[in-house]
Formats: structure tokens, sequence, C-alpha cells
């Protein structure tokens, strides 16, 4: 009696190990937000958005020749808050690869390594600010490509 109740305890420990270590997505990009502590002439305060991407992985870029057919493109997405405006669109500080991909068949833009965007943000009003958001993003490599990931950030501006 013992030894039955013994094997289903150790395959039951075994599943919970295994299911544990699979649902850890691999993760080979890591962000760093930064945001200028004083404003430009203008007024403006300009957001950093830097990806360290690991060796062999490289991270699509927002701007992708044929969005519907391939790859997720890079997106960012702002909380809504009355205290702050997002002025134009994120800029690629970071030169994206522009190359054929014959997995996707289509044209793609990549980064590998690094890549740096840059948001301007001009605040409405005079009060201490909290900025939230999100970055999604897709990564590949020459094996496989893992699902699109979510990050959040959350910076704050001190006028």
């Amino acid at each position: 009696m013992r030894k039955p109740f013994l094997i289903f305890l150790v395959t039951i420990f075994s599943l919970f190990v295994a299911n544990k270590s699979y649902s850890q997505q691999e993760n080979p990009v890591t962000w760093i937000f930064e945001i200028t502590e004083e404003p430009n002439v203008m007024g403006m305060y300009e957001i950093t958005f830097t990806a360290t991407i690991e060796d062999k992985w490289h991270m699509y870029s927002q701007n992708l020749p044929s969005p519907d057919d391939g790859p997720l493109p890079t997106v960012f997405s702002y909380e809504e808050n009355s205290n702050f405006s997002v002025i134009g669109p994120v800029s690629e500080i970071t030169k994206a690869h522009s190359v054929f991909d014959d997995v996707f068949e289509v044209q793609v833009n990549y980064f590998d390594k690094k890549a740096v965007f840059k948001q301007m943000i001009k605040l409405n009003d005079t009060k201490e600010t909290t900025i939230k958001g999100m970055v999604s993003y897709m990564v590949c490599n020459d094996v496989t490509c893992l699902p699109p990931n979510d990050i959040s950030f959350s910076l704050k501006i001190i006028p």
C-alpha cells in the first residue's frame, strides 16, 4: 500500500517541477526606461527606451514593411493621464536591419544586440507626474520565435 502512494507522490512532484520550469518563458531582452530630469528649451521631457538583446536573438522594429504578414512589431503604449501629452511617435534611434525573412516570407526590420527608442512628453500641469505604459515586442533567433512579451514601465517626473 505504501509503495503505490509513494510512486503517486513522486509523479505529482515531478509534474509540478516540470510544469513550473516550462512556464518560465525565456526572455532574451532586458529593458531600461529613463526620463530626462529637466525639460528641454520647449518644455518637453524625453523618455529613452533601451533594449539589450542577447546574442543570436533579434527583436522586430516598430516599422515593418508587411505588418499583417510577418512577425509582430514593437509597440509602445501609455496609460491615459491628463497631466501629460505624448508628442509625436516613438523614434527609433538605432538603425534597424532590413532583410527578407525566409520563415515569414516577407521583408522585416529588426535589431540585434541593442535598440534605442525615444519619445517626447509634455507636461500639462506643474505637479509631479507618473508616466506609466507598456512596450510589447517579439523576438526570434535562427531556430524559433518566442510569443510576444509585454513589459510595463513607470517613470516619475518632478518639475
